[in-house]
């Protein structure tokens, strides 16, 4: 649901110590005598923020550099949170239209935030009639979170299930929304007109299907589908002319994506049926996205990480356990976990290219 080129995806306490810094730091960054290698040193100092709310349950994550803070949704209350270094929250968007918000995007050039907007019926304002039907995207001011638009997809195919996901933005402010029950991206132009930009068969599948979503600044879209484990190039001339990324292994569980560098992404995976991967991998490209290598990954064990953001050199992926989420809604005296976490996955190098933990 998911950036580092287009940036993309808590509260609690910073777990640091004087040993953490000097091994993250000779481990992590190179021995460079530069403002970016002194910014690759802090983002060393950060680890990781515990977020203890009861019941928040994020899904995407992002930060905002402007306010310095980071920003988090919440798949059971539809809130934005606005998170700090020291583990402080507080509501950033309440809006009741927000049933479950997933994989937030910010804008920068348009100063927007994005927020795709469903109904898994795990909300505590999901309704029946509408679990798997809504489909919006709520648009916001980055500096304010006023509302600025608020856009339904779902009217685009009313008799189908959906799930919108994950969102991307191109250069001409231009958003692009996965549908993981639907096999189809929509398109949302700066003026809030949506369209299907497009649609096909091979996005369909079990469960759920296209997931996280990146725009590439050579002008085109690098989509994953979940349940599959790949990777699509659609080009925004031309999106029918779409193709599979060629990989040497699937990568089950695909959730959001991160786009480091030009040729380097950030693949984050969590838990299909079946298949529990909870695993970050680096993908790194050599001919535009045609095909990939896997060439470095991070196990984070049963958290299920979910989508990803990047922080001055930090990588960093939210911790968000949704996966225990429908589960504890089944119990008589349901018990809501209170404690997630925002963790920093990897620093990328002052000489190019990205070191995972």
């Amino acid at each position: 649901m998911t950036k580092l080129s287009t940036t993309r995806k808590f509260i609690g306490t910073i777990f640091l110590t004087i040993a953490i810094v000097v091994i993250t730091a000779v481990v992590l960054t190179p021995v460079v005598h530069s403002s970016k290698t002194t910014t690759a040193l802090q983002e060393a100092d950060l680890s990781m923020i515990s977020v203890m709310k009861e019941a928040l349950y994020p899904e995407g994550i992002e930060y905002d550099s402007a306010r310095r803070c980071f920003l988090l949704s919440s798949v059971r209350e539809g809130t934005i949170y606005e998170v700090q270094d020291d583990g402080t929250y507080q509501p950033f968007i309440q809006d009741a239209r927000l049933i479950s918000s997933l994989g937030i995007h910010i804008d920068r050039e348009q100063n927007r935030l994005l927020v795709p907007n469903s109904d898994y019926g795990v909300s505590t304002r999901s309704k029946p009639e509408q679990k798997f039907k809504l489909a919006a995207l709520g648009i916001y001011d980055l500096s304010t979170g006023n509302p600025i638009g608020y856009v339904d997809v779902g009217a685009l195919r009313p008799d189908s299930d959906h799930f919108v996901n994950d969102v991307a933005v191109d250069a001409e402010g231009n958003s692009y929304l996965t549908d993981s029950r639907s096999p189809i991206i929509y398109k949302i132009d700066l003026q809030g007109n949506p369209s299907i930009f497009l649609e096909n068969e091979r996005f369909s599948g079990e469960g759920f299907n296209l997931n996280g979503i990146a725009y590439h600044p050579d002008g085109y879209l690098i989509v994953a589908k979940k349940n599959e484990g790949v990777l699509f190039k659609v080009p925004l001339a031309d999106p029918n002319a779409f193709s599979q990324i060629e990989t040497p292994q699937p990568f089950i569980g695909m959730d959001g994506l991160v786009l480091a560098e030009d040729d380097t992404l950030i693949v984050i995976t969590n838990v299909v049926p079946g298949v529990a991967s909870n695993t970050i991998f680096q993908l790194n490209s050599s001919d535009g996205w045609q095909s990939a290598q896997a060439i470095d990954n991070y196990v984070t064990g049963d958290v299920y990480p979910s989508t990803g953001t990047i922080r001055n050199s930090g990588i960093y992926v939210v911790y968000g356990r949704l996966n225990t989420l429908p589960a504890t809604l089944e119990e008589s005296s349901p018990v809501f976990l209170d404690e997630f976490h925002i963790q920093r996955v990897g620093v990328i190098q002052e000489s190019g290219g990205v070191l995972l933990n």
